[in-house]
């Protein structure tokens, strides 16, 4: 016989169960949402396969034509993608180490003035760029680093956003593990090499993932910094390509566009398990 204690364990509790047209509305409304996300870029990926429509893409297959004339019209095309790996390579590889070891410093290490400088860099996180261009512009050229490859890169090897994410997240590592291996003999290079950078890897992939996309799609700097045709990036290069000589090429615009966001995908898939390890990680904590 079913007693009334089970009958009330069998029962859906009220919070428990969506209503259907509930649940229907939602999963109506994120599939416009997704829609309306992905159409752009479903949109671009169209375009940038048509081909043999106008005068410049005459004798092109029908399909894939723009991606053939993208070397053709833009023959630097090459050269600025080099240009931006390159960057993008040397900028996030300094910009990691840098970053987590003021990040270790200002969370594990005790020593006068630190909490004013972890004030000084939430301060320096409500500054916009814009503000900053100006004098950091004119640093540059006093230095003689202005068109210069080193002027490109030399603004983003560190930065303050990331010392912040990352001192946050080894704040929660347990200070007993840490004193253990100074007890053992362990240096502080040591310990932050063999035990803070491992447990920290979440932390780390989510912030390199956040800076690839970063500097990778950065526009403003280089534009500013950078007047050599052959030392521009793919968001300066490509911008360069919008004034042609009959007016702006779309499908060859697209071709680009399809070209710059590749990597970025690339990027993001490789590294997506400890992306997503490191948001639960910050989530949890």
């Amino acid at each position: 016989m079913t007693t009334p204690s089970n009958l009330t364990e069998d029962r859906p509790t009220s919070g428990s169960r969506r209503p259907p047209s509930v649940a229907f509305a939602l999963a109506v409304v994120l599939v416009i949402l997704a829609f309306a996300n992905l159409f752009p870029l479903g949109y671009m990926i169209a375009l940038s396969a048509r081909g043999g429509l106008d005068a410049e893409g005459a004798g092109l297959p029908a399909w894939g034509g723009p991606w053939r004339r993208l070397f053709v019209s833009a023959p630097l095309f090459g050269r600025w993608f080099v240009n931006s790996f390159a960057v993008v390579s040397l900028t996030i590889g300094f910009h990691v180490i840098a970053d987590a070891m003021a990040a270790y410093v200002l969370a594990k290490r005790r020593f006068r003035g630190r909490t004013l400088v972890f004030v000084v860099i939430i301060l320096a996180m409500m500054v916009p760029r814009q503000v900053t261009l100006i004098p950091l512009f004119l640093s540059m050229s006093r230095w003689g680093l202005a068109d210069t490859f080193a002027g490109l890169i030399l603004p983003g090897l560190g930065d303050v956003v990331g010392i912040f994410l990352l001192r946050q997240f080894m704040m929660t590592l347990p200070d007993s593990l840490l004193e253990a291996a100074r007890v053992d003999g362990a240096s502080h290079w040591s310990v932050f090499r063999h035990i803070v950078l491992p447990l920290s890897r979440p932390a780390l992939a989510v912030m390199a993932v956040l800076a690839f996309q970063h500097y990778w799609s950065d526009f403003f700097w280089p534009m500013v910094i950078i007047h050599d045709a052959s030392k521009f990036t793919l968001q300066v290069g490509l911008a360069s390509l919008v004034l042609g000589e009959f007016g702006p090429d779309l499908t060859l615009l697209a071709a680009g566009g399809c070209a710059v966001a590749l990597p970025i995908l690339v990027f993001f898939f490789i590294f997506r398990r400890t992306f997503f390890a490191g948001v639960r990680v910050g989530a949890i904590r």
